[in-house]
């Protein structure tokens, strides 16, 4: 198989996880009624949610951005994708203690499998060699 076919489905795969993840986090009946009672617990030091709101809409912002880029294999998105990982992974530090359920867990780990199965595509393999520079994207 081609290596752009497979970064093709590597990152449908990533946005139907994404969204899953949202799905199961964001709808109360998709959490167990236990995991809803931990949640309202005692607050522990957290940014303003401002900060985690604006640094979630950068994050989902240059996920996107960087998923059109890698599909046009545009060498600036590559990048861009490992930036929006880093701040995801900030945005899970800032975010503190969660408790989310098996499902939810299961698909940050497949999130994570696929995101650095794009990595490794896009940095290590011969498809690498095939980016090209924002200026050459008319040829």
């Amino acid at each position: 198989m081609r290596h752009e076919r497979i970064l093709g489905i590597l990152i449908l795969s990533d946005l139907v996880l994404a969204v899953s993840g949202l799905v199961s986090q964001a709808f109360p009946p998709f959490r167990p009624a236990l995991v809803q009672i931990f949640s309202t617990g005692a607050e522990v030091f957290h940014p303003s949610p401002t900060l985690l709101t604006a640094l979630w809409a950068a994050v989902a912002v240059s996920t996107v951005l960087a998923w059109i880029g890698l599909l046009w294999l545009l060498r600036p998105a590559r990048p861009l994708y490992l930036g929006s990982w880093v701040g995801y992974l900030v945005l899970l530090l800032l975010r503190g203690p969660v408790i989310s359920t098996a499902a939810s867990h299961v698909i940050q780990m497949l999130m994570a499998l696929v995101g650095g199965m794009i990595l490794g595509l896009v940095y290590f393999s011969e498809l690498r060699t095939k980016f090209r520079p924002l200026r050459n994207l008319s040829s």
